[in-house]
């Protein structure tokens, strides 16, 4: 079974694609540490009881009974998913109600309390936590040496740790600046010892630089957080190459000092702030795109586009149910748009949009609350293009 940190477009993909005639349950559990562990498990019942209600009523009596005593097998998983005992913050389970098909998954970091049945598993919530999970590099730097840590779904782990040597010292002339003949001036020993040590500086932060680089291309670093005060935070983000110019996240504070807790917390925080500014910056780039060649706008154009393999980015509102259908050689329609192929609704739309996405190698973002700002003529629904 596959771990959330080794999920990727072609696990997700395949995730999309599984349906189940009885259905497939999805769960998501957020166990908030700040809240009382009872009311995690009393709102998760109460979510689940409604399932089973609507479901026994209805339907023909044959699938009610099918799926009630599916639902029924299933119910001490739910409890286990909500006790403290279990691993992670956010808790995930897919399960196929017909076959002995099963998957769960546990993050750091949090997920809305969620309980749905459909004819497939309900991954928005899902790709909502990998978008904003996505791995970071964490530099603190100081005058001493550096930490190299990853950020990834809410944990850290150290990766390097580069100490600044300390170097022998050449002779060092005393006197006073003027002292010597007319025309020879000799620099005092603390002014040679200060460029000395702004020359070491300046190569160790270059080593510094060289190995973020190399680390961010071997594990895929989508964002750099640089934390080392006043003195070394700017100096090193500027010594990065121009290609990582966009991935730098500067942090001002001095973390170095932070137990692994605190540091955690501090990272999180400051990436998530971060992850919040940068989907504001993808929607207008979304929309302005949109106005060009470069991108399209609404479902139709979003639609037309995956189907042509042309999307390089997905971006959609995962609060929006999209309304369309597919035709026999799998192409998708928006709403009652039609094309020389006999079609059928697709009331899975949605999943049907992120699996094409997928497939054709896209990125996706469900971004929430994006039909009601930004992207609200458009419905929410947006992509970059490759051409």
């Amino acid at each position: 079974m596959a771990t959330i940190e080794e999920l990727d477009d072609k696990t997700l993909l395949e995730l999309s694609g599984r349906t189940d005639a009885a259905g497939v349950l999805s769960v998501y559990v957020n166990d908030d540490p700040a809240r009382d562990p009872n009311a995690t498990a009393i709102d998760l019942k109460n979510r689940y009881r409604e399932l089973q209600r609507r479901i026994a009523e209805e339907g023909p009596a044959d699938r009610r009974r099918e799926i009630t005593e599916a639902l029924d097998r299933l119910a001490p998983e739910l409890d286990e998913l909500a006790t403290p005992f279990e691993s992670g913050r956010g808790r995930i389970m897919f399960a196929a109600l017909g076959d002995d098909w099963k998957m769960r998954l546990d993050s750091q970091m949090p997920v809305p309390n969620r309980v749905v049945l459909d004819d497939g598993p309900f991954i928005h919530p899902l790709l909502e936590l990998l978008d904003e999970g996505r791995p970071a590099g964490v530099v603190l730097v100081s005058g001493d040496g550096a930490r190299l840590l990853e950020w990834r779904l809410g944990r850290m782990r150290e990766v390097d740790t580069l100490e600044q040597e300390e170097q022998e010292a050449p002779h060092e002339r005393a006197g006073q600046i003027g002292g010597g003949p007319s025309g020879q001036y000799h620099t005092p020993m603390r002014e040679q010892r200060q460029a000395r040590e702004r020359e070491w500086g300046q190569r160790f932060l270059d080593q510094v630089a060289e190995t973020v680089t190399n680390l961010t291309g071997e594990r895929r670093w989508e964002r750099i957080l640089i934390s080392g005060g006043d003195p070394w935070t700017e100096v090193l983000a500027d010594k990065l190459p121009e290609q990582l110019t966009d991935r730098v996240v500067r942090d001002s504070r001095v973390l170095a000092g932070l137990d692994d807790a605190g540091l955690l917390a501090a990272v999180t925080e400051r990436l998530h702030a971060e992850h919040d500014e940068s989907e504001r910056r993808l929607l207008e780039q979304v929309r302005e795109a949109g106005l060009t060649q470069k991108g399209a706008l609404g479902l139709s154009q979003v639609a037309g586009a995956l189907n042509e393999g042309r999307v390089a980015h997905l971006v959609y509102d995962p609060e929006v149910r999209y309304v369309g259908s597919i035709d026999a050689d799998g192409l998708l329609y928006a709403g009652e748009e039609t094309g020389t192929q006999p079609h059928t609704p697709e009331p899975r739309l949605n999943e049907r949009l992120v699996e094409r996405a997928l497939a054709t190698g896209a990125r996706v973002s469900p971004i929430e609350g994006a039909s009601s700002g930004i992207l609200a003529d458009a419905e929410g629904i947006g992509a970059l293009l490759r051409w």
